[in-house]
């Protein structure tokens, strides 16, 4: 049993064509940032506190600290990730983790993985729609397994 969860949606609305600046993800340049930035103001309007960085492999959505539970979403743009078969390619996946904080020993600040709840998930699908894009299962996407 699989603890993440990863769609894919198709959509123009988000930028996949442009000349990225290069400050974006330490001049690595993913395309990505207005779909954390939309993800991350639909998660807010649905009572999730998220905000969102560049990372060196592209774009994180993560829950703000205090959230339960804790959650991050990587946003990829399949072109980039190999698997759209073209360079400039309005497809994009999205691989959902959930953690639970906990204190090893009672002491030490650990997070733990656990499976996606049901809620996390709806609510990525459901921002998925806002941008007019219909979620799907990313069968080949990112996993724990």
């Amino acid at each position: 049993m699989s603890l993440t969860a990863s769609v894919m949606f198709k959509s123009d609305r988000f930028d996949y064509k442009s000349d990225l600046p290069e400050e974006y993800n330490a001049g690595n340049r993913f395309y990505g940032r207005d779909v954390a930035e939309f993800l991350t103001g639909e998660l807010k309007q649905q009572g999730l506190a998220a905000d969102y960085l560049d990372e060196d492999w592209g774009w994180l959505v993560f829950s703000q600290r205090g959230t339960s539970p804790d959650f991050e979403v990587a946003i990829y743009n399949l072109a980039e990730h190999g698997e759209a078969g073209r360079p400039g390619f309005g497809e994009w996946g999205l691989w959902i983790r959930a953690y639970e904080r906990k204190k090893l020993l009672g002491l030490v600040p650990k997070r733990a993985a656990i499976k996606v709840p049901t809620q996390i998930l709806f609510a990525v699908e459901l921002a998925v729609r806002a941008a007019g894009a219909e979620p799907v299962p990313w069968e080949f996407g990112p996993s724990d397994a």
